[in-house]
């Protein structure tokens, strides 16, 4: 694989080229995107979906959505990034990590903010290497809407 890739936004308009890709924990839908960036032509102004490109192949790719509050002022959520086995340790992750921090603060944000396991220890790294810090004592509670 080459090490020349680039980072670009990816809108509505250019879905398609998430099919097929294998940078997702599973497949890419036409229903997933639209939900996610919104229909062609009208884009949501929350969400950003950034993928890094190598030789005509998305690599990587960072989410995040914009949340915001009557008292507060936006903060990005970093949802998910991941880069494929193949093309990490070439500084792709950090890279779409500070291009995906940037659009936020471009969008208003203030704080940028992600969630990962204890034992995840690429990703800490990953996100200490990109200036991040990590918070202690907080409790993630979760509910499973799905099940009842």
């Amino acid at each position: 694989m080459t090490t020349d890739w680039r980072i670009r936004r990816i809108g509505p308009e250019d879905a398609a080229a998430l099919f097929p890709t294998d940078v997702f924990d599973g497949p890419a839908t036409p229903e997933g995107c639209a939900r996610f960036l919104g229909p062609p032509g009208a884009a949501r102004p929350d969400t950003i979906l950034l993928v890094a490109e190598a030789a005509g192949r998305i690599v990587g790719f960072a989410s995040g959505t914009v949340l915001d509050h009557p008292d507060k002022p936006p903060g990005l959520f970093v949802q998910e990034v991941g880069v494929n086995p193949d093309a990490q340790r070439r500084g792709i992750g950090r890279a779409l990590i500070l291009a995906l921090r940037a659009e936020g603060r471009r969008l208003g944000c203030a704080t940028s903010w992600v969630l990962t396991e204890p034992d995840n220890s690429p990703a800490r790294a990953l996100y200490a290497g990109s200036g991040g810090v990590e918070t202690v004592g907080l409790v993630m509670v979760e509910w499973d809407e799905a099940g009842g």
